[in-house]
C-alpha cells in the first residue's frame, strides 16, 4: 500500500536560538528545511510545506484499474466540448 501513496514525515528539532523543521521521505532523503524562532512558527511553516508538497505530488495510478481512452480521464475533449 506504501507504493501507492507517498509518505513524508515532518520532523521539528530544538536549536539553540530557535526551532528547525525538515519533511523527509520515509526513506530518509530530505525534501524541504526550513527554521524559525518559534515552536508554533516552525510547526505552522512545516505543516504549510507538506501541505504545498502534497498538492503538487502526481498522483499514481492503481496498478488494478488500467485507464482507458473511452472512460476516466484520460479522455480529451476540444474546449468547444466543455460548454
Amino acid at each position: 500500500m506504501a507504493d501507492l501513496f507517498p509518505l513524508f514525515d515532518v520532523t521539528l528539532k530544538k536549536r539553540s536560538r530557535g526551532w528547525s523543521w525538515s519533511i523527509c521521505t520515509t526513506k530518509g532523503k530530505v525534501l524541504m528545511i526550513g527554521s524559525e524562532l518559534s515552536r508554533p512558527a516552525a510547526r505552522y511553516k512545516a505543516n504549510s510545506a507538506l501541505f504545498l508538497l502534497l498538492l503538487s505530488a502526481r498522483p499514481r495510478p492503481l496498478p488494478h484499474a488500467p485507464m482507458s481512452r473511452e472512460r476516466g480521464f484520460a479522455r480529451q475533449r476540444p474546449l468547444e466540448e466543455w460548454d
